[in-house]
C-alpha cells in the first residue's frame, strides 16, 4: 500500500467522558481553545496588582472617565484600585468600614446604583459568611459609597441579609433566607422604608443570586432571581404592589452563587448536576464531552468557591472550580457558545479565586490564589519596568510584592509578572486514527512516515506520535520532533517519523517564550502496516 495523505483533524472540543477510542473529538489539551473548529493557543496573562490582602471572594469592575475601577472583597474587607487604559495600576486602597469583622467565610456580591440623595453612582458591597455553605442563614451587612472614591464604605443601617444584592435601576434589591426579598425606594441606595420601597416572600428557599433581565415595556426594571431550587422573574408593575414575581421553574438548582452569568441576553449557570440556561425558558445546556468529568471530580465541599467569567472575543464561558481535594479553583471547564462545544484547562499559578470580564481591556481580570513570594525565582528577567501609579499619576516601581496577584488574561502570549516573564505551555492531542475503525475496517496497524505541518505560529512547537495496540494496552509515545517557526533547511518543512500504532494520535505542544499557534490543515502520510493486537505486558 503506497503512502496515503490523511488530514489530521478532530472534532472541536476535548472529550473527557467515556473512552478515548469511542469518539472523534480531541482527547487531551491544556490552555487551548477552538475557533472555526480548529485548535489555537489561549492568550497569555500579566500581573496588574500584587498587593491584594487576602484571597478574593468577589469582585466588581466599573469603567468611568478613561479609568477602570476594581473593587475586590476578601475575608479582611473591601479593597479598591484603579487602572488606566494601558493597565497601569494605582496603589490598593482599603475601603473597609472600621466596624467590619474579618471572617474567613466571607463572600461578597457587588453592584453599582445611582443614589439621588447625593447624586452619585455608588458601589454596593454585600458580605455574608457563606463560603462554606450556600444555604447558610447567617446574615451580613450592605455597604455603600462613591463608586470612584477611596474613602471607607458606609454600612446601610437596619439592613442585614444572607443572600446578596442586585441593582435593577432605579431600585436596589436585597435577598436572602426563606425566599425573602426587599427593594429600596426608587433612586436611593440608603432608603429601604419609605416611598415605594417594599418587600415580599417569593419562595420557600434561600435566594442566592439576582441579575438584571431584559427590560419590559417602557424600559420598566425587571430581573431574575435564583433560589436553591427555583428561578423567579421580577417585573415592575407599579401601584401598591410595585413588583410582580412569577416562578419560571421550581425544579432547578444552583451550584454556587457565583456560577451565574449573562451572555448576550442569555443566562447560563451551573446546577448541582448539570449546566443550565434561560432564554425565555429554562433549558439544559447539552454537554456530552466533560459533564461527568466535571461533576465526578468537583470538590463538592468547596462548591461555593466555583465562579464564572466570560471571554466574548472567543465566545467562551469559563466555570472555574476546585478539582479533587483542592480547596481553591484549580481547573476550568469552558463552554464555547460560538462553536457549541466544551473543553477544559488547568488554571495557572495553582489556581484563581475570582474573575470578571473587563470591557475596556476586552479581556477578563482574574485573581490568583498564591500569596506571591518575591524570593521564589520562577521567572526570567526582562528589560521591562513594573510600574504602578499613585492616584495623582506619579509613577513608582514595585520591587517588593507582598500579596495576592490580580492578572489580566488574554494579554500577549506569555506569563508576565512585573519585570519577569516565562512561557505558557499549551498542547492538544488528536482523536485516534485507526484502520480498524475506518469506513472499510482493516485489522492492520498504521505507519506514519512524515507529516506536513500547517500552522500560523510564532516560536517552535513539538509533535509526538502516541497511541497503543488496543484500547486496553499501554500508551507508547515517540520522541518529540520539532516544528520550526523559522526554517533554515528545506528538510525542516516536514516532520519525519517511523512510528507504527494500531490506534494512533498526534500531540502538538507550544512551550517557548513568545510561543503562539493556530492550527490549519495538517497532513499525515500513512500506510497500512503489520502490527500485533496485543501491546506490551502490563
Amino acid at each position: 500500500m503506497p503512502l496515503q495523505p490523511v488530514i489530521v483533524r478532530s472534532e472541536p472540543g476535548i472529550k473527557r467522558d467515556g473512552t478515548k477510542f469511542e469518539g472523534n473529538y480531541y482527547v487531551d489539551g491544556q490552555w487551548v481553545r477552538f475557533q472555526r473548529g480548529l485548535p489555537r493557543k489561549i492568550g497569555g496573562y500579566r500581573s496588574l496588582q500584587d498587593s491584594l490582602e487576602g484571597i478574593a471572594r468577589g469582585m466588581h469592575i466599573h469603567n468611568h472617565n478613561a479609568y477602570t475601577y476594581v473593587h475586590i472583597g476578601t475575608a479582611n474587607g473591601i479593597f479598591r484600585f484603579r487602572l488606566d487604559q494601558n493597565g497601569l495600576s494605582s496603589i490598593i486602597t482599603n475601603r473597609t468600614d472600621s466596624s467590619f469583622i474579618s471572617n474567613e467565610a466571607n463572600m461578597w456580591q457587588f453592584d453599582v446604583a445611582y443614589n439621588t440623595t447625593n447624586n452619585q453612582n455608588e458601589i454596593l458591597a454585600h458580605v455574608a459568611p457563606n463560603v462554606e455553605d450556600i444555604s447558610s442563614d447567617a446574615a451580613g451587612q450592605l455597604y455603600v459609597g462613591y463608586d470612584n472614591g477611596t474613602s471607607q464604605l458606609t454600612p446601610v443601617p437596619s439592613l442585614t441579609i444572607s443572600g446578596g444584592i442586585v441593582a435593577l435601576a432605579p431600585y436596589v434589591f436585597a435577598y436572602g433566607s426563606d425566599g425573602f426579598i426587599q427593594w429600596s425606594r426608587a433612586g436611593y441606595t440608603d432608603d429601604w422604608t419609605s416611598g415605594d420601597a417594599g418587600a415580599a416572600r417569593i419562595t420557600s428557599q434561600k435566594i442566592v443570586k439576582g441579575l438584571p433581565l431584559r427590560s419590559g415595556a417602557g424600559n420598566a426594571p425587571s430581573g431574575l432571581f435564583w433560589s436553591l431550587d427555583s428561578v423567579i422573574r421580577a417585573t415592575y408593575v407599579g401601584g401598591q404592589a410595585v413588583f410582580q414575581f412569577d416562578t419560571i421553574t421550581s425544579q432547578s438548582s444552583i451550584l454556587s452563587s457565583q456560577s451565574v452569568i449573562e451572555y448576550d441576553g442569555i443566562y447560563y449557570w451551573c446546577g448541582v448536576d448539570r449546566f443550565l440556561m434561560f432564554n425565555g425558558v429554562v433549558r439544559e445546556v447539552p454537554n456530552a464531552l466533560n459533564l461527568n468529568w466535571f461533576f465526578d471530580n468537583l470538590n463538592y465541599s468547596q462548591r461555593q468557591k466555583v465562579f464564572v467569567f466570560k471571554v466574548p472575543r472567543w465566545g467562551e464561558i469559563w466555570w472555574c472550580y476546585p478539582r479533587g481535594n483542592a480547596t481553591e479553583c484549580t481547573h476550568a471547564v469552558i463552554y464555547n457558545v460560538r462553536e457549541q462545544t466544551w473543553y477544559d484547562t488547568v488554571l495557572p499559578n495553582s489556581g484563581r479565586s475570582a474573575g470578571m470580564y473587563a470591557q475596556v481591556f476586552s479581556s477578563p481580570l482574574v485573581v490568583g490564589v498564591v500569596d506571591v513570594d518575591p524570593q521564589v525565582p520562577l521567572y526570567r528577567e526582562t528589560e521591562a519596568k513594573d510600574l504602578r501609579v499613585t492616584e495623582d499619576n506619579q509613577p513608582r516601581i514595585i520591587n517588593d510584592p507582598k500579596g495576592y496577584v490580580v492578572w489580566q488574561h488574554e494579554y500577549g502570549t506569555d506569563e508576565i509578572y512585573g519585570t519577569q516573564i516565562r512561557p505558557v505551555q499549551s498542547f492538544f492531542e488528536t482523536a485516534d486514527i485507526s484502520l480498524i475503525a475506518s469506513e472499510q475496517p482493516q485489522n492492520m496497524a498504521i505507519r506514519v512516515e512524515y507529516i506536513e505541518p500547517d500552522f500560523v505560529m510564532s516560536g517552535d512547537m513539538t509533535v509526538e506520535v502516541t497511541g497503543r495496540a488496543n484500547a486496553r494496552s499501554a500508551e507508547v509515545t515517540s520522541d518529540p520532533q520539532t516544528i520550526y517557526a523559522t526554517l533554515t533547511d528545506r528538510q525542516q518543512q516536514l516532520v519525519y517519523f517511523r512510528e507504527i500504532r494500531r490506534e494512533m494520535r498526534f500531540r502538538f505542544e507550544s512551550n517557548t517564550l513568545g510561543g503562539n499557534y493556530q492550527m490549519g490543515q495538517v497532513i499525515a502520510h500513512i500506510e497500512a502496516a503489520t502490527g500485533t493486537v496485543l501491546g506490551e505486558n502490563p
